[in-house]
């Protein structure tokens, strides 16, 4: 599986009512995308849960790399550009994803971005954290820059909420 993810960040003083409104109007259009895991549809805002800046951040997890290239060259990421402009889309490989039957649920994503330690021996990649009420959870993993993220995902509000960054899901496709 392949992810993708472009963060775009937006002045603190954003209406963030006008991407929940885009989300609402729009987000249903990758509902049964080609080859789409999921799209989560994630914002951040300025001094919720912590959260040092408002960003519009979608997180996909693509089953195939034909739907992703649909998405990218085939005029739906021309929506981003033209109301966003150029944006720099994160590629990473699924480590381990674990999304339990109410993952549909989820209105929360907590994320930890970490670094992989140079070593000699490499073990594979395991979740920081443990939750009871977690409706599911992601690694994905980055080679080229060997970096690694951990998304958990809930119905509520984490707990971790203020030691880590936490997005609001606005809709999710599936």
């Amino acid at each position: 599986m392949i992810a993708m993810q472009y963060k775009i960040s937006l002045p603190d003083d954003y209406d963030m009512r006008i991407i929940q409104k885009r989300v609402q109007d729009n987000g249903n259009k990758t509902d049964g995308f080609q080859d789409l895991l999921f799209k989560a549809y994630l914002i951040s805002e300025k001094g919720t849960f912590g959260n040092k800046k408002n960003e519009y951040a979608p997180l996909y997890l693509w089953k195939r790399n034909q739907g992703m290239n649909k998405f990218i060259f085939g005029g739906f990421y021309n929506n981003i550009l033209n109301s966003f402009g150029w944006q720099q889309i994160n590629i990473g490989i699924v480590s381990t994803d674990e999304l339990k039957d109410n993952f549909s649920k989820s209105k929360y994503v907590l994320e930890i971005e970490s670094a992989i330690p140079v070593t000699q021996h490499m073990k594979a990649l395991k979740f920081s954290l443990d939750f009871d009420d977690c409706t599911g959870k992601v690694i994905i993993y980055n080679p080229d820059k060997w970096r690694y993220v951990e998304f958990y995902f809930f119905e509520k509000v984490p707990n971790a909420a203020f030691n880590s960054k936490v997005y609001r899901l606005l809709h999710l496709s599936m």
